[in-house]
């Protein structure tokens, strides 16, 4: 291989390479002018922003409700599967409190060992 065909290969190379980086360039633009695009749609003012702080708002709202609407079903939920007498879901509920009892029970004072006096002013 001489020199002339090194540089040609060397200069094919190199055009492989910067047609890869404008691609990639290319590429990348056009993602980012649809990224722009979208925030360019956006309405920045006040009201638009007003606006947008509302629908946000109204919606924690609404989760908020669906929350506390599952929250006071929950209870709903325990009575009937008591009431409907099934096994399984009473030694569920009843381990469960039970191990809710143990977690707040406090623990049970231990008794000390008696020191001897005579003992301890010896050691000192």
């Amino acid at each position: 291989m001489n020199i002339q065909e090194r540089f040609g290969a060397f200069e094919a190379e190199a055009k492989g390479r910067i047609r890869r980086a404008l691609n990639t360039g290319n590429e990348k633009l056009m993602e980012l002018d649809k990224e722009l695009g979208k925030v360019a749609k956006d309405d920045w003012t006040v009201p638009g922003m007003r606006r947008h702080i509302d629908q946000i708002v109204s919606r924690a709202q609404e989760l908020r409700a669906t929350a506390v609407k599952r929250i006071e079903e929950i209870p709903g939920e325990a009575v009937t599967g008591l009431a409907t007498g099934a096994r399984a879901p009473l030694q569920s509920i009843a381990k469960g409190l039970a191990e809710m009892a143990k977690k707040l029970e406090t623990a049970a004072p231990r008794a000390v060992k008696a020191v001897d006096e005579a003992k301890v002013a010896k050691a000192s």
